[in-house]
């Protein structure tokens, strides 16, 4: 009789499951990774995110440290410790010491233990330096890196010195990038971490899933040209920038079209009062957080990202599944997105370049018929199940 095979105990370890994109990637993965092969568990540092209801019932979930309910309401949708208030800094920075000189091993073994056989810390910083001080020494160690190092580095002020965050990465088995430059940059920073050990892997993305809910109603209407974009309200996607962008547009351009921006953050209020001092909110909507942002995607006519950094962007995939023409900022990932098809366009880090590609796009319908055509094609593409099976060779 054929022996029954002992299923490996996989730990995914991430901050929050809070409405970002490393998050929703995680919940793609663990979600469609094989029971059969597989038992798994996601703990998180801190008890809050939007994305743990989407985590199926076989999935355990544990965490650190749990939050009354309503900082963890505040934080549901937006991932962030803290809002943007400025008296709040004290604690953001308090809790960044903490980790920079806190007894990792021992946190390990009292809310981890040594009962996994593959330890995975799915997100840089803390995350990273839990796991890479695991008091389970057998256990295998991943690390997840989601963005380009060298243009976004926020992780860094969790590590007490550059030594120590470049001596954390040297402890893992596997160092998974989601990009060929996040990749490429890690090295650069990081110039004695073993280059064997550094591997690209596209971020998992359900297609068929987006698709299906794509499909349901909602109360949202297209009446002239809508662009979208999905993200954080933070730095990093720089939303001001696309405002800015859709300012020029319309008040020097005369064009006419709305904007959608679908997610919450830390820095919506900065928005919100640009677009009440430049007369905007007749066309420019901070729409919130939505579970399903692929239904009022699909209505829009394009995609754009106006990000300073990104890492293999999951919301410029789910456009371009859904056939939106994107214009994007150059960000580490979009060219491999992209691959060789013309279903976009890639501006310059500036202001001015988005703005010009933008208004490229509006000023010319046969390049937009030529862009959709090209992202629908390029949408059919990106497939669930050959990406699963590559984590699962690593694993």
């Amino acid at each position: 009789m054929k022996a029954k095979m002992k299923k490996k105990k996989v730990l995914f370890l991430i901050h929050t499951l809070g409405g970002g994109g490393a998050e929703k990637v995680l919940v793609n993965l663990v979600n469609n990774l094989d029971r059969k092969k597989y038992d798994i568990t996601v703990m998180t540092i801190i008890d809050t995110g939007i994305y743990r209801s989407a985590l199926k019932s076989d999935i355990k979930y544990k965490t650190i440290l749990k939050l009354p309910n309503n900082r963890k309401r505040n934080m549901q949708t937006s991932g962030s410790l803290l809002n943007s208030n400025s008296k709040k800094n004290w604690l953001i920075h308090l809790y960044t010491k903490f980790w920079q000189k806190a007894p990792l091993k021992l946190i390990h073994k009292l809310f981890i233990g040594n009962n996994y056989d593959i330890e995975i810390a799915f997100l840089e910083g803390i995350s990273a330096k839990l796991i890479a001080n695991s008091s389970n020494s057998k256990a295998k160690k991943y690390v997840w890196i989601h963005v380009d190092l060298l243009q976004q580095h926020k992780s860094k002020n969790v590590f007490s010195s550059f030594k120590d965050e470049q001596t954390t990465y040297n402890k893992f088995n596997k160092i998974i990038c989601v990009s060929d430059i996040v990749k490429s940059s890690f090295i650069k920073l990081f110039d004695n971490i073993d280059r064997s050990k550094v591997i690209v892997k596209h971020n998992i993305i359900d297609r068929n899933e987006i698709i299906r809910k794509s499909k349901l109603q909602n109360k949202f209407v297209n009446n002239k040209f809508t662009i979208c974009s999905v993200g954080r309200l933070n730095q990093q996607k720089n939303y001001l920038r696309l405002a800015k962008c859709a300012y020029l547009l319309h008040k020097k351009d005369k064009l006419n079209f709305n904007v959608w921006i679908l997610g919450e953050g830390t820095q919506k209020s900065i928005i919100e009062k640009y677009i009440k001092d430049h007369k905007m909110k007749n066309y420019f909507h901070l729409v919130g957080f939505v579970k399903n942002p692929y239904s009022i995607l699909k209505k829009a006519d394009m995609f754009v990202c106006s990000s300073n950094a990104e890492g293999y962007s999951t919301s410029v995939v789910e456009a371009l599944i859904l056939g939106l023409p994107v214009v994007t900022t150059d960000c580490a990932g979009m060219r491999e997105i992209f691959s060789n098809t013309q279903c976009g366009i890639i501006t310059k880090q500036s202001t001015d370049a988005l703005y010009n590609g933008i208004k490229k796009v509006l000023d010319t319908p046969n390049l937009y018929a030529t862009l959709k055509k090209n992202a629908i094609q390029r949408g059919k593409a990106f497939q669930l199940e050959n990406n699963v099976k590559e984590i699962e060779k690593i694993l």
